[in-house]
């Protein structure tokens, strides 16, 4: 049996799944900010609790899938508190590469614009006295004299991790090598990041970036992922990386920045799952929770990987689900501007104090949420549980709401309508990022919705960007815990080139398949791949490798990656050069960048089918409020619902996990599945 746990910063999730891969119970719980590993463990035992009294069974029969935000949250912190406790080690005259950063504005019209703060401050950053050449050759000795003085000036730190990031390191890993062994043998309790092994590709501050990212949360989470795998077994644990595999606790505990969006990844994998069921392969997904909302555009059935990341505001150099994450949720507080103005979010009230209608908060000091919102208006009936041991306090979410309208000149209903038109907003704007801007048009997409808060919102979005199909899957509010347990293990390998590529007399490109540099580097990221997987316990008949490299234009600044396994990868280049940017410069000098393998093992199955859990009568009205006045919806339960069934627009879906509005103009159909396929317009 198999158990996956998402860990939100509202609600975790809890999803059992049998040994003939059927999702047999579900579980949802407030997460525990202050030790985010207890909601984890109570779930795990809470749900075994419902199929099986014997607690040991936990942790000796059940393997679990995790997703957590611990590395996101510690990094925030930490960088917003002033890190002291970790450092950087770099090339003597790089040590304020972190403060340097890069001279991109993103906002161009900022009177006065912030920078992100460094992860490790200017006062730990050590200059080392070595120096590498571009292609790996040795300017600068490293001197044993050299690390004995570092070492003397980390011991005054009073640190817990230290990154390793060299000029040039990823030409010739041999200087940080030598360091980071002087390390373990003097300070063998301190957490070290070498930048040759996370991350051997060239671009200094990226790389340097990432790295002190990995050293800052790296602590916490070593912690985190121990106390889970002393009470599961460490072979018992694995957790979702960022690039939507599954990793071993112990690569976790080394490179924790691989799962900065370990959550948000599991709930692509889930929607890709669930549109593949309906045979819909071009999806963009929305997962909207109690803190943010996670997008994501899915094309041909695949999530696209990128290494263009940024947390908190700094990059991630590292392959990941191309997601894009906004602070609107569930729990995203309102509030009003000293201009007047109504906002919300990116604060959010999260799972402790909570909404105003959980009846956590302060009575004296009230803060309407988009949550409290839906109350006010009657998209959530009085009767809903939210989680195992929460009901609805309607007076307490009109109070919070109530202040909000006053300092607007609103009454309580329009003020309540605001606040989820401009949650909506921030939603909109986030998948045109994902589609719109990468010059994808999301009229040609199926909109799968899911997160407790998405199917409140997910009509309203589509009709924003036009789209007529919104897919609701079985269980959309534990969704990213269900695709966390279809996930595979998976690694990502890269290897810096920087090779140009020039046409020949006739102006055409060499086959770059037939470059020796190239094959050469894809046979040791293979046999490096390979090597990782069998040590995983993968069998070679399971294994499942693929190649891409990185391409660009002389003297351009970023890459496109492409499939190695296309016809002429040359062409597929500025094929996609030409639909981002509208243009191609044939004959101009190609840069090969980069080379990348990632390796995979074998997808798990899970069968999703309704959960019976009786929440109350199949069909009641609700009054709702809509256009100015109290209008009647029919309210169903959605596990009473079978195959095939119609279900009129004006309709309130409520569920264990999730609530779906189903507005004027929009009507659904059951699919055999389970699953709700809701179409724009009315059926004749």
């Amino acid at each position: 049996m198999r158990i996956g746990v998402d860990t939100g910063g509202t609600f975790t999730d809890v999803v059992l799944l049998s040994d003939d891969d059927k999702i047999v119970c579900t579980h949802k719980l407030l997460s525990t900010p202050h030790d985010p590993s207890q909601a984890v463990l109570d779930g795990i035992y809470e749900i075994l609790k419902k199929h099986a009294d014997d607690k040991q069974y936990a942790t000796s029969s059940i393997d679990v899938v995790h997703g957590s935000t611990v590395a996101t949250n510690a990094l925030l912190e930490l960088r917003d508190l002033g890190n002291l406790k970790s450092a950087l080690i770099t090339t003597d005259g790089f040590t304020d590469v972190l403060a340097i950063a890069r001279q991109t504005r993103p906002d161009l019209y900022a009177l006065n614009p912030k920078r992100p703060t460094p992860p490790i401050p200017r006062s730990h950053c050590i200059g080392m006295n070595e120096r590498l050449g571009a292609h790996g050759n040795v300017l600068t000795p490293l001197t044993e004299n050299s690390i004995n003085t570092t070492l003397k000036q980390i011991r005054t730190l009073n640190i817990e991790s230290i990154a390793i990031c060299l000029l040039h390191s990823y030409a010739n890993p041999d200087h940080e090598n030598l360091i980071a062994d002087a390390i373990k043998k003097q300070l063998p309790d301190l957490h070290i990041t070498v930048s040759s092994e996370l991350l051997p590709e060239y671009r200094e501050y990226e790389r340097a970036a990432t790295c002190a990212i990995n050293a800052v949360v790296a602590p916490k989470m070593e912690q985190y992922i121990k106390r889970l795998e002393n009470e599961l077994g460490e072979e018992h644990l694995r957790v979702i990386g960022s690039h939507g595999g599954t990793l071993p606790g112990k690569v976790v505990r080394h490179h924790p920045v691989k799962t900065i969006l370990s959550g948000p990844a599991g709930g692509v994998l889930g929607a890709i799952q669930s549109g593949q069921q309906e045979s819909l392969n071009n999806l963009i997904t929305f997962d909207m929770g109690g803190t943010s909302t996670d997008v994501s555009l899915i094309k041909n059935g695949h999530a696209h990987l990128s290494t263009d990341h940024k947390a908190a505001g700094l990059p991630v150099h590292l392959p990941m689900v191309d997601i894009h994450t906004v602070g609107a949720g569930g729990g995203s507080i309102a509030w009003v501007d000293h201009g007047g103005a109504l906002r919300v979010g990116p604060q959010s009230a999260g799972a402790t104090p909570g909404p105003a209608c959980y009846g956590k908060q302060n009575p004296n000091q009230l803060l309407a949420t988009v949550t409290d919102a839906h109350v006010v208006l009657g998209h959530i009936p009085s009767s809903t549980k939210l989680g195992e041991d929460l009901t609805l306090n309607i007076d307490l979410a009109k109070q919070a709401v109530q202040t909000i309208a006053d300092q607007i000149s609103f009454n309580v209903y329009e003020a309540a309508i605001g606040i989820l038109r401009i949650a909506e907003v921030t939603m909109t704007n986030a998948i045109s990022q994902v589609s719109l801007q990468l010059g994808h048009d999301p009229r040609d997409y199926t909109l799968v919705s899911f997160g407790g808060a998405g199917g409140f919102h997910a009509c309203n979005l589509a009709d924003h960007l036009g789209m007529t199909k919104v897919l609701i899957p079985t269980n959309p509010g534990l969704l990213s815990a269900v695709g966390m347990l279809s996930a595979s293990a998976v690694y990502t390998f890269s290897h810096t080139l920087l090779q140009t590529i020039q046409v020949d007399s006739q102006q055409l490109y060499p086959n770059l398949k037939e470059l020796s540099d190239l094959q050469n580097t894809i046979h040791q990221l293979e046999k490096q791949a390979r090597d990782t997987l069998t040590r995983d316990n993968i069998s070679p008949a399971s294994q499942k490798l693929e190649h891409f490299i990185d391409l660009r234009y002389a003297n351009q600044s970023y890459e496109i990656t492409i499939p190695l396994d296309v016809d002429d990868p040359i062409a597929a280049f500025e094929h996609e050069h030409n639909r981002l940017y509208g243009y191609i410069a044939h004959s101009k000098p190609i840069e090969l960048v980069a080379a990348r393998t990632h390796a995979s093992g074998n997808k798990f199955k899970v069968t999703h089918n309704i959960i019976t859990q009786s929440i109350g009568k199949n069909k009641s009205q609700i009054d709702v409020y809509e256009d100015g006045s109290m209008t009647q919806f029919t309210h169903l339960q959605r596990n009473q619902l079978s195959p095939q069934q119609y279900i009129a627009s004006r309709t309130i879906i409520s569920e264990y996990s999730s609530t779906t509005i189903i507005p004027y103009n929009w009507h659904g159909q059951v699919t055999d599945t389970g699953q709700i396929l809701l179409t724009k317009g009315v059926k004749s």
